[in-house]
């Protein structure tokens, strides 16, 4: 007869990498922050291209 085997109720004490960020959320957050940005500008000249207006987006 055997024994079954141990089976403990915590979870292991190891990290896997799926768990771990490996990116800054400050990174992250500036990556967002550009791209709302260029959203905003591609309204904007969608918006005012229908007046006849060229835009070309912020330069700062």
């Amino acid at each position: 007869m055997e024994l079954p085997s141990h089976r403990s109720p915590r979870p292991p004490a190891y990290l896997r990498g799926e768990d771990t960020p490996l990116i800054r959320p400050y990174l992250l957050a500036y990556e967002r922050e550009q791209e709302r940005r260029r959203q905003r500008d591609r309204r904007t000249a969608a918006t005012l291209a229908t007046l006849g207006i060229d835009f070309h987006g912020a330069t700062a």
